[in-house]
């Protein structure tokens, strides 16, 4: 199979781990910057007992051979900041074609 074209990787976003302090708040550490990767981002709607609450998620698409940095490991928990929106790693899914890896999807939320 071939790689994502690299055209159609245009976004670049941070990758950010999350630590906290010793008053308990939430400190991101830069792990990684992202570049030729594709983020597709999406408003859901959610109906509640109050009314409708709007959940951003989104899609990370992460090259096997056109991402940068190579080697790049994505975990639950982590944060990514992209145009100034902050999401939290929600799953990983690493897609292979025999044998190697063709991709990561990393599910987003914000």
């Amino acid at each position: 199979m071939r790689p994502i074209p690299r055209a159609m990787l245009t976004h670049s976003a941070q990758l950010m781990q999350p630590e906290g302090d010793a008053y308990h708040a939430e400190i991101l550490r830069p792990v990684a910057a992202l570049t030729r990767i594709r983020i597709e981002a999406l408003l859901q709607e959610e109906a509640e007992p109050g009314g409708v609450r709007t959940i951003r998620k989104a899609l990370l698409l992460f090259d096997g051979r056109n991402s940068r940095p190579r080697g790049t490991l994505f975990a639950t928990g982590q944060r990514v900041l992209h145009e100034g929106t902050v999401y939290r790693v929600q799953a990983v899914e690493a897609l292979y074609d025999l044998g190697r890896m063709h991709h990561v999807e990393v599910t987003l939320v914000g």
